[in-house]
């Protein structure tokens, strides 16, 4: 029989572990706003972010469902008339259509899990849970919506910009809008259905901004947006309007078309208020233009917290520089995980080496604490099998 003690500072397990836990840790940092680009999914591009809205876009009126590709909710002065409309992008020619015909389909494939870390319970998802995510970077098979304020006739007749307010949600679940702008700050929430008040967010012309979408449970959503802005000539334009969403791939496209928003939509008054000039006291703040001490795309009131509101997809770091940063995290997850298996791989050798140079019968010794292995077993212990998780804290 040959009898063995050898060195547990060779082949223990756990500082592997501890290493696999930081590179997971690591990994699950980038996750969630780059969740389009850590799956492969094309990221939005320059040329997307700087598009260029014509003058001759058609107005169409057929109904679309729309299940993927590109798309903006934006002001346009159609025949006189102040009005929201989306621009349909997800094919080769852009149309613009009416709200009232359009449903955005956030099918299955939207679905992540929201993350353990707590970093996104405001959105209203519990951590663990699935929810359905429309991100800020474009995935396929989802809906990439966004808005811009790039309509010729409007930035014609519109001094310096809009003033895009959240009016509610009416749906199963709760829906959450924010921005990540990619410098590893915390998200900055926009629009939550939890709230009672309108959200307005100040938006400059010739803006074109993506946003994170979560829906919390599948079913219809109606989701009514108001716009709002002071023409050249001094008068205020203002108009609402109700977006339907089928989240989930049971959610009915002919319930959604036929959904109408239960009750009285609230009130904009106070951000048609506060673009004229009012002093309603119980009307919230819209900054309806930038001042000295209210930076334009601010959201809240200089009291407050200021928000950006405005800042394009493209804002923040750029995309080249945010996938730069993301393949050197990757990188370096890749040199723990390899550092720690090549580590490993030689204490086992070594470990098997001085079990073959052992004569029988004989015990080798080590500085090192350590513990008899068992007679049975002819092999040196070994690291266990590791997996690592790729999933991290993503929605």
């Amino acid at each position: 029989m040959i009898m063995k003690q050898l060195s547990t500072t060779q082949t223990n397990p756990r500082p592997a572990s501890r290493w696999l836990k930081i590179a997971a840790a690591t990994a699950a940092a980038f996750s969630f706003f780059t969740a389009g680009l850590l799956t492969g999914a094309p990221s939005a591009s320059a040329d997307e972010l700087d598009q260029v809205v014509g003058e001759n876009e058609t107005l169409s009126h057929d109904r679309a469902e729309i299940r993927e590709g590109h798309m903006d909710i934006g002001p346009r002065i159609i025949d006189g008339q102040w009005m929201l409309a989306v621009r349909d992008d997800s094919k080769d020619t852009p149309a613009w259509r009416l709200p009232k015909d359009v449903i955005f389909r956030v099918g299955d494939q939207s679905i992540l899990q929201v993350p353990d870390s707590g970093a996104y319970d405001f959105t209203g998802a519990k951590a663990g849970e699935n929810a359905y995510v429309i991100p800020q970077s474009q995935l396929p098979g989802v809906p990439w919506l966004g808005w811009n304020t790039q309509a010729p006739e409007v930035t014609k007749q519109i001094a310096r910009g809009i003033n895009l307010t959240f009016l509610g949600a009416q749906g199963p679940g709760n829906l959450n809008v924010f921005l990540e702008s990619g410098n590893f700050s915390e998200p900055t929430q926009l629009w939550d259905a939890r709230k009672s008040e309108p959200q307005p967010i100040w938006v400059d012309l010739h803006t074109h901004t993506h946003a994170t979408w979560v829906f919390t449970k599948p079913g219809i959503y109606a989701v009514a947006l108001n716009v709002s802005a002071t023409g050249n000539d001094g008068k205020n334009h203002s108009s609402t309007s109700v977006f339907r969403f089928a989240v989930g791939d049971q959610a009915s496209a002919e319930e959604a078309f036929n959904t109408q928003w239960q009750g009285e939509i609230p009130s904009a008054e106070g951000v048609k208020s506060a673009l004229a000039g009012g002093s309603d006291a119980a009307a919230p703040v819209a900054t309806a233009e930038p001042t000295a001490t209210t930076p334009a795309g601010t959201m809240e009131p200089v009291t407050t917290p200021e928000v950006v509101a405005n800042q394009p997809a493209s804002g923040g770091l750029s995309m080249g520089a945010l996938i730069a940063i993301i393949g050197g995290a990757l990188v370096l997850i890749g040199g723990v995980v390899f550092f720690v298996m090549r580590r490993n791989q030689a204490a086992k050798r070594a470990a098997e080496a001085a079990v073959s140079a052992t004569p029988a019968g004989s015990v080798e010794t080590s500085s090192a604490p350590s513990s008899p292995a068992s007679p049975s077993n002819h092999n040196a212990p070994s690291a266990p099998k590791r997996s690592q998780q790729n999933d991290g804290d993503s929605l």
